[in-house]
């Protein structure tokens, strides 16, 4: 176990990383488009040394471009050049640095690629990891960037800042970052090359926190920078003393290097109750190839708001699996959303199909702030293809926008039932802004469990969209 806090602490710990292969949702309400269709039937290991240990901590909202003869609030300490993963691509990482005696927002970067003779080859804009930093306080930053000719050095100059967004608590808490500890307990790549770090993130103070984001920085012995994982799945909220898990993503595995912990998390006033509720017990099903999927249904019962949840899998205490399933738009009041979270980075070769019942499933609810009611807009659906393949249900249609005024985030939600009225699935499609008579085509790729026998499964399909802002 590989442990960081937001002190000047240093843990070390070597273990193997296995390799892998490489994620879902959905909605209901009445007047459902309702039919039953007759369907088609149709890792390498690799070791790493790894050290984490965290920043001295110290704080942090439209961007200030910074003034041409000032001396910059804000510096490039650090940034390495390397080539990606794939041909043409070349990564620069880096950090930046609040030097200025006040807090500031999130750091705008322009990075430039240049070839031997100067000339700029490449170019792309980039932010800090961290979206608030206090004085003192150093942020990483990673961008991508693609050019056929091999750069000679990479160019960082900052372009903006956003302003300090402070601490919700006001007073001295401005000056200081809430403390925060980590344990990085499991490190292994997924199917695309990704190294997951996945873990546990504490309050161990007795003040709430909210957390932006999440990440960290992979140096080498020599302070290089090698690599960064962002948090991909976690919490937005930590009470006092309270623990949840977490899973980060780097695009490669660096070898051995220290894990240094950046994050922005403020001292924020607890949250108010929160009205996003499990309704269905989430189920965990396989597919016929193995692969594990959970199933269950959000249901909102106070004013339109967005959550999430995140969906923890366990082998005894072990955690093997995370997956946050995030509401695709505020929730009306009353609004139920069935979900399914599959694709679980890094699972296949840590989870065992011939033991499932062995598997414990956990769900943490989160709540964002209160929203104003949108215009739901019901719009008509056509489903051209309907095939059920192997593990999957495959729906392909077109949603259609017959309003004289024009639509926003038209999504189209199926859900899936077993003849019992068990939920066995569900999704959603990708959202489309739709003017007034147009249509667009949309896709949904559902897993189904394992021996499911299609044929005798309720579909319920329902087009929303939200009436547009004139």
């Amino acid at each position: 176990m590989v442990r960081a806090t937001s002190l000047n602490l240093t843990w070390i710990s070597k273990k193997p990383f296995p390799t892998d292969t490489p994620p879902w949702i959905a909605l209901t309400q009445p007047k459902f488009l309702r039919f039953t269709v007759l369907a088609v039937l149709s890792a390498a290991l690799f070791a790493c040394e790894t050290v984490a240990s965290s920043q001295p901590a110290r704080l942090i909202p439209s961007p200030t471009p910074l003034p041409p003869t000032s001396v910059p609030p804000v510096r490039v300490i650090s940034h390495t050049l390397s080539q990606g993963r794939t041909p043409g691509e070349w990564q620069v990482l880096g950090l930046v640095e609040n030097q200025s005696q006040s807090p500031v927002g999130q750091v705008r970067l322009l990075v430039s690629l240049t070839d031997a003779t100067g000339e700029v080859i490449a170019k792309q804009s980039a932010s800090s990891l961290m979206s608030n930093l206090l004085p003192g306080e150093a942020s990483p930053f990673s961008v991508s960037l693609d050019s056929t000719a091999a750069p000679a050095k990479a160019e960082v100059e900052i372009s903006s800042l956003e302003p300090a967004n402070g601490s919700t608590l006001g007073g001295q808490e401005s000056d200081l970052r809430p403390e925060l500890a980590s344990e990085l307990e499991e490190f292994f790549a997924t199917g695309s090359g990704e190294l997951a770090i996945m873990g546990f993130i504490t309050n161990p103070g007795n003040r709430h926190l909210a957390l932006d984001s999440l990440g960290f920085l992979g140096q080498s012995a020599n302070d290089r920078v090698m690599s960064i994982a962002v948090m991909q799945s976690g919490p937005k909220q930590l009470a006092p003393g309270e623990t949840a898990p977490f899973l980060a993503l780097a695009p490669e595995n660096p070898g051995a290097v220290r894990w240094i912990l950046f994050h922005d998390g403020l001292f924020a006033e607890p949250p108010r109750a929160s009205s996003m509720e499990i309704r269905e017990e989430p189920q965990l099903y396989l597919t016929a190839q193995g692969a594990p999927f959970v199933v269950g249904s959000l249901v909102n019962t106070g004013k339109a708001a967005s959550g999430s949840v995140l969906i923890s899998l366990f082998d005894g205490n072990r955690l093997i699996g995370l997956r946050e399933v995030k509401t695709p738009r505020p929730l009306e009041a009353g609004e139920q959303l069935p979900f399914v979270a599959f694709g679980f980075p890094g699972i296949s070769l840590r989870f065992d199909p011939g033991d499932p019942e062995a598997i414990r499933v956990e769900t943490r609810v989160e709540q964002s702030a209160s929203e104003a009611a949108s215009t739901l807009i019901d719009l008509p659906v056509d489903v051209s293809t309907f095939l059920s393949v192997g593990s999957a249900i495959f729906i392909r249609g077109t949603i259609h926008n017959p309003m004289a005024f024009d639509v926003d985030a038209a999504t189209v939600y199926a859900e899936v039932r077993s003849s019992t009225g068990e939920l066995v699935t569900a999704g959603w499609s990708a959202p489309e802004n739709l003017v007034a008579g147009a249509s667009v085509d949309f896709v949904l790729d559902l897993p189904i469990p394992a021996g499911m026998d299609a044929t005798l499964s309720e579909y319920d399909l329902r087009a929303i969209g939200l009436r547009a802002e004139p």
